[in-house]
């Protein structure tokens, strides 16, 4: 079965969450919108999460740390889009006024053109210049003002790649959590004089002594040598070639190896006991 992970719960509800985004930035097109939708849908990937981790309190409570710090930094997170609006028209009280002074010393100049053409020319440079004022208040431009935007695929991708990154956080931090504990376990083994496979061995042989049974502590005797080859020792036993990893005793019905001697690395770590004849 697949492990879940933030990034599988999002792609199991992909089509909703992009559908929400991209509905959001269709009514709402400003940068505070898209980071509001955003994460809400941080917090919902967080529930559908506790709920599929419900028997893991320690990596929820990782999972909600770490969305509530991707959630104070999406505004660093997300660059957006910077737009400029149109510059708008603004009228300015006085300005129809002077289109009409303008319009009247027009025709007055028009009218003394017969009977005073220095009069005439004068009413039509000011009604010219009345013209220009006017024109030039009617036509004047607002500020442009910029607007930040969000496009919603980029809201997707950072939704998406957030919830890599917990991922991949909240692995590390259960591997830690692993090493923790299985450093737990050996410092309480470390603690104990005999190792679990001695303590058996050990068991066994009490049972045999209280029993009173030689032949069942024949029997659990038998698992000492494969017990010292699994540590690295070997046992030796009495030869031609060996007498001299041995103690020796007398004996007058030939040559028998009481206890094998013991090798570690090639050394000797204690030497064997054997009944061999006396020169």
């Amino acid at each position: 079965m697949d492990k879940t992970t933030m990034l599988s719960l999002l792609a199991e509800d992909e089509e909703r969450v992009r559908g929400t985004l991209c509905a959001g930035q269709t009514v709402d097109k400003s940068r505070e919108s898209g980071l509001r939708t955003l994460s809400d849908e941080l917090g919902a990937l967080l529930l559908r999460y506790n709920a599929a981790c419900v028997d893991d309190p320690e990596r929820q409570a990782a999972a909600a740390a770490m969305t509530a710090t991707a959630r104070d930094g999406l505004d660093l997170l997300l660059a957006g889009k910077t737009e400029l609006t149109a510059p708008t028209r603004q009228l300015r009280l006085g300005a129809p006024w002077l289109l009409i002074a303008a319009l009247a010393c027009g025709g007055a100049g028009v009218w003394l053109l017969a009977k005073n053409e220095l009069a005439a020319y004068i009413c039509l440079g000011a009604a010219l210049l009345l013209a220009f004022v006017s024109g030039r208040i009617w036509t004047k431009l607002g500020a442009a003002q910029a607007v930040s935007t969000l496009d919603p695929e980029r809201l997707w991708h950072t939704l998406k790649q957030t919830a890599e990154t917990m991922d991949r956080k909240l692995d590390e931090l259960s591997d830690l959590r692993r090493a923790r504990e299985e450093r737990r376990q050996a410092e309480e083994s470390a603690k104990l004089p005999l190792e679990q496979t001695e303590l058996e061995l050990v068991c066994e042989l009490l049972e045999a002594l209280y029993t009173a049974s030689g032949d069942y502590a024949l029997r659990q005797l038998k698992r000492l040598r494969p017990y010292l080859r699994e540590k690295g020792i070997e046992t030796v036993d009495y030869g031609p070639e060996t007498a001299e990893l041995f103690e020796r005793l007398p004996s007058k019905q030939g040559t028998a190896t009481l206890r094998p001697a013991l090798l570690y690395g090639g050394k000797l770590l204690m030497a064997g006991r054997a009944a061999a004849p006396m020169d």
